[in-house]
């Protein structure tokens, strides 16, 4: 009779046992093991490995959420030169654009001629192939 209650506690250890190696190594595996985790699945056998998995799962589910980008402020950044001190933005103006100088055109009488640069244009042509000058 006294056979009969060690034999299921044997088995539950044994299951323990095989659960609480399986967790050191999924532990040990990711760096950080937790020994009070081990004990757990030991004594607690399949129960323990339950309890573990659903620990887990809610860290995990944390884990996850997408950060609020409105939460931290954005970095700054500092320019800095050779000397290693910081440089002011200045604002540069770009030059104007210079008008391209008209070209000289021998004219031969019977072609159209673009005003701005001279160059050869059909009759129906509303802007210049060449500079892009509205003619019409």
């Amino acid at each position: 009779m006294a056979l009969d209650i060690w034999i299921p506690i044997l088995v539950w250890l044994a299951i323990g046992a095989v659960i609480a190696l399986y967790l050191y190594q999924y532990m040990n595996k990711e760096g950080k093991v937790d020994v009070l985790w081990v004990m757990i699945g030991f004594f607690l056998s399949v129960l323990g490995l339950m309890a573990f998995i659903g620990v887990r799962s809610l860290r995990e589910k944390d884990r996850d959420r997408a950060v609020d980008p409105h939460s931290y402020e954005p970095p700054s950044y500092k320019l800095k030169g050779p000397e290693g001190e910081a440089k002011k933005e200045e604002a540069k103006e770009e030059p104007a654009p210079r008008p391209k100088p008209k070209k000289e055109v021998k004219q031969i009488e019977g072609i159209p001629r673009c005003p701005e640069c001279g160059a050869a244009i059909s009759s129906v042509d509303e802007k210049c192939p060449d500079c892009g000058a509205k003619l019409k």
